[in-house]
């Protein structure tokens, strides 16, 4: 398999919660122009810019899964924790098959698929079952709370 790039997905500059721009969840970062060439900023981007890879641009997922097109990025928190950031323009991109069935499969005893749409988090077990997981905005930032 060839190395991936982003390409024209930049869908990270949107959903992530980045420190050092102070930019919030769920807002294009100022320095990206979605489509239009990406982050202006690229060489001298922040270190959570520059270190953070998605399970797509990992090889961790199949093509289904470029952002772009699935409208989700996929991050691996811990070992046994796999978050799913959804696209708020699309909150049920993850609903959708296969997507759905797929995460129901990555759910096994031992590990949380959290799902996040804005501020609401969703756990999802293998056999389907939903259970909303607390996050205060802060932890979901990322941030000291």
């Amino acid at each position: 398999m060839s190395e991936r790039k982003c390409g024209t997905c930049s869908l990270c500059c949107k959903l992530l919660y980045i420190s050092e721009l102070n930019k919030p969840i769920d807002k294009w970062c100022g320095h990206c122009r979605p489509g239009r060439g990406g982050c202006t900023i690229y060489a001298d981007r922040p270190v959570n810019c520059r270190t953070f890879v998605c399970h797509w641009l990992a090889g961790h997922t199949d093509d289904l899964w470029y952002p772009a097109r699935c409208k989700m990025v996929l991050l691996q928190m811990h070992k046994d924790h796999l978050l799913v950031d959804v696209d708020p323009n699309f909150p049920n991109a993850w609903r959708r098959e296969p997507y759905y069935a797929t995460l129901r499969s990555y759910a096994a005893p031992g590990l949380l698929i959290e799902v996040r749409i804005g501020l609401r988090c969703v756990g999802l077990d293998a056999d389907g079952t939903e259970h909303e997981v607390y996050r205060s905005q802060a932890h979901i930032e990322g941030r000291p709370e």
